[in-house]
């Protein structure tokens, strides 16, 4: 398998990006209160390294076997970014937030779930061979993940009072934005096949949005970071009305089991 210039330069500018962002991380100490995070990008930059070092030298199913023996480790750390963040949300307030909000946030991710596993169910086209079809379908699976998980997260952030300046928001803010781009990316893959071109250019296109990525958690994070909000009358009485709805949602289900 070959790399050519352009696809050297790019995944050279992303381990670069990479390194510095990290350098910001550790230099900022969100190794303290986003350790995961931190981890997660000191690892995607020696994975990458050693992808694209071994990208000349193997066939095309060692490259796929390579990918997915990286992959677990990598999905375990964005699995545990996810909690990370949803963490640093919901912590400060966790006493004076009513438990049918996390409900509904569990239930949005549970939907979530769902839909990924019914879309990826055919999102491989029969051209691929089976390595391909494995590696489009754990892609896509991540993409639609990833996807519903940060934008809901953003969602709650923005009603529990944690502005676009606030880093927990600027974090989960990239990965949505990043998950978006891959899942057009793997929606396209679906539709081209085995058009190598066009794969290639979409693969390019996969990297360049993980700069842009890295490009604006490093300008964002080495900002100082605006304290959150407290909740105001419009926020408290939106929780208060859910609340408000999952009691008497639940008085209605005791006395339909009493008759």
């Amino acid at each position: 398998m070959d790399l050519t210039s352009i696809d050297v330069a790019l995944l050279l500018f992303s381990d670069l990006g990479q390194l510095a962002l990290f350098l910001i991380l550790a230099r900022r100490r969100f190794d303290r209160s986003f350790p995961l995070f931190t981890a997660y990008i000191l690892y995607s930059s020696l994975s990458d390294l050693l992808i694209m070092l071994s990208f000349r030298h193997v066939s095309e199913k060692t490259y796929f076997v390579i990918y997915f023996a990286n992959a677990v480790p990598e999905f375990l750390l964005q699995l545990g970014i996810l909690l990370e963040v949803a963490t640093n949300v919901v912590s400060p307030v966790k006493k004076s937030l009513p438990r049918s909000a996390l409900i509904l946030f569990g239930f949005i991710v549970v939907i979530g779930v769902l839909g990924a596993i019914l879309l990826t169910a055919h999102s491989s086209p029969e051209s691929l061979n089976r390595w391909g079809r494995y590696f489009l379908r754990m892609n896509f699976t991540f993409a639609i993940l990833r996807l519903v998980i940060f934008v809901s997260i953003m969602g709650f952030s923005q009603m529990l009072g944690i502005g676009w300046k606030n880093h927990v928001l600027q974090i989960a803010t990239g990965f949505a934005g990043y998950s978006a781009i891959i899942l057009v990316v793997e929606l396209t893959h679906h539709f081209t096949g085995r058009d190598e071109y066009r794969y290639h250019l979409l693969e390019q296109m996969r990297i360049v949005g993980w700069c842009v990525a890295l490009g604006y958690w490093s300008y964002v994070l080495a900002k100082k970071e605006v304290a959150r909000r407290e909740f105001n009358p419009k926020m408290a009485s939106f929780l208060i009305s859910i609340a408000e709805v999952a009691g008497e949602n639940r008085a209605a289900a005791a006395r339909l089991s009493r008759k």
